[in-house]
């Protein structure tokens, strides 16, 4: 899946007149796909946000930097700081400007992150939505688990492919799921790790 470059898109959305439609993008073809199509995966925790603008054609354009903390690294080789740089953010003159649809980030929330083409797309998550998965802990069955970006538990990486619940159904399975009945963190970064050993190979070589 590829989409605009950062720029482009940047000065084609503050050139509009009319506020940006919500985002809507297609989930991975399965979970496989968004394994493959990253360029790293880590486990991490929001540190800082930092707003950037920058001048593009005549234009203000506002990004936040988003600091992580990596906690540990899944898959590939990420740099030693991961800052991810994506479109939107506050202006000069205290606005802010927001691609509507896309998931915000909150300093001190835990995800594990599968990013792609940080710095070149708007926003460097694989997939948008459908490459965040919060890592949440149920203080009542003592037990961390992953849910998707919707806070519904991730039960199994085969709902990957799937489309996000939203409104009244995503709430549904909010109350209908449990801790006990989604992925542990370690159950979801070892079939991370499974996948991406079998791209890249013998050797540690991509496969062709």
């Amino acid at each position: 899946m590829r989409f605009p470059s950062l720029i482009t898109l940047a000065v084609a959305l503050l050139a509009a007149a009319t506020p940006a439609r919500a985002t809507t993008v297609e989930p991975p073809a399965d979970f496989a796909a968004l394994v493959q199509e990253s360029d790293f995966v880590v486990r991490a925790r929001v540190k800082a946000l930092h707003n950037t603008v920058e001048t593009r054609g005549g234009r203000e354009v506002p990004h936040t930097q988003v600091e992580l903390e990596v906690l540990e690294v899944v898959a590939g080789t990420p740099p030693a700081q991961v800052m991810l740089r994506v479109l939107g953010g506050r202006m000069p003159d205290g606005s802010e400007f927001v691609v509507a649809g896309v998931p915000r980030f909150t300093v001190g929330d835990e995800e594990i992150f599968f990013v792609q083409g940080n710095g070149r797309q708007f926003y460097p998550v694989t997939a948008v939505m459908h490459g965040r998965y919060p890592v949440r802990f149920d203080k009542k069955l003592n037990r961390s688990y992953v849910a998707r970006i919707n806070q519904v538990p991730l039960a199994a990486t085969a709902e990957i492919g799937l489309p996000l619940a939203e409104g009244k159904l995503a709430q549904l399975l909010r109350r209908q799921r449990t801790a006990d009945d989604a992925l542990t963190p370690a159950e979801f970064i070892a079939a991370i790790r499974e996948v991406h050993a079998a791209k890249s190979g013998p050797g540690g070589k991509r496969a062709r």
